[in-house]
């Protein structure tokens, strides 16, 4: 299992088939996926991409923190699920951002990957809520 960095592109086909089942590409193609300090990681078997996740610079108005960091698109193959590729993926990000001085990583978590956070150092904070046609989340984060 190897960590590789990827353009933004090369994420979409297993956002779609984990995060957007049944969608089409442009459902997967997020706001900040080309912005200058975003960055796209994928963790690799042989050719095979099992998992992936994207990282923006992006503040989340409750958290405090001076140069805080998003975390979006994080999906895994589900042949792949628990064998440690997501968090191969998430301590090289985490390590990647200690290097660019950021200070919090935060995302909105599904309840079914709640645990997964919560392994990496992850909490949540506040109640849950909903996105439309996605289903339930919880804002989480973590300093860096």
């Amino acid at each position: 299992m190897r960590v590789l960095f990827l353009k933004a592109a090369d994420t979409y086909p297993l956002r779609l088939m984990v995060l957007r089942p049944g969608g089409v590409e442009e459902d997967v193609h997020f706001a900040n996926d080309r912005s200058d300090r975003a960055f796209h990681l994928g963790v690799q078997i042989g050719e095979h991409r099992i998992a992936v996740g994207s990282f923006y610079p992006e503040a989340h108005p409750t958290l405090t923190g001076w140069k805080q960091y998003r975390l979006r698109g994080m999906a895994t193959h589900p042949e792949f699920q628990n064998q440690r590729a997501g968090g191969r993926l998430m301590t090289f990000a985490i390590d990647h951002l200690k290097a660019q001085h950021a200070d919090r990583l935060w995302c909105n978590a599904r309840i079914k990957a709640v645990p997964f956070y919560e392994r990496a150092g992850f909490s949540i904070e506040g109640p849950p809520f909903e996105i439309p046609g996605i289903g339930t989340h919880y804002l989480m984060h973590r300093r860096i």
